[in-house]
């Protein structure tokens, strides 16, 4: 279980130059996220963070793996990450997010890596996760072909 405080950084602290992270994650990083079915996970999230004239240039490196249920047996399957991202972290008035940058308010003084090691790990599944070909559960496959239509060459006429 991964103490979700440890993805919480106090940017401000950080004096100007190269600073590195070594972060864990697992399957607690994702619960409670929307839009994913993680079910387990062991993830490094490797973090570079560059400050230079009150920018943080943060880059953000995830490997380990994943584990998701298939689309077409929904037993687990796992899938290998290693994943890249960077983003510049500013101070403005107002927050504010693009692709390549967030702006913070001034009075906002911690920022939390976790949404961004989350999304990196998120974005590395594909769109269709399933097993090769032979890897399925065989029962759950037997159920499927059961209930699948058969093929009428006719019809197709």
């Amino acid at each position: 279980m991964c103490d979700l405080k440890q993805y919480i950084i106090a940017l401000p602290t950080l004096g100007e130059g190269h600073h590195e992270l070594e972060l864990k994650a697992d399957k607690d990083l994702f619960s409670g996220r929307g839009g994913t079915d993680v079910t387990d996970a062991d993830i490094t999230a490797y973090i570079d963070i560059d400050v230079r004239h009150g920018a943080y240039n943060i880059g953000l490196t995830c490997q380990g793996w994943i584990d998701i249920p298939c689309d077409r047996c929904l037993d687990p399957m796992r899938i290998g990450i290693d994943e890249d991202y960077d983003v510049c972290v500013r101070y403005g008035e107002e927050y504010e997010e693009t692709d390549e940058s967030i702006t913070l308010p001034e009075n906002e003084v911690n920022f939390d890596l976790a949404p961004l090691i989350a999304d990196t790990v998120s974005l590395a599944i594909p769109l269709r996760h399933v097993h090769p070909e032979g890897e399925c559960n065989k029962e759950m496959e037997e159920i499927m072909n059961q209930h699948s239509a058969a093929e009428d060459p006719e019809a197709e006429e």
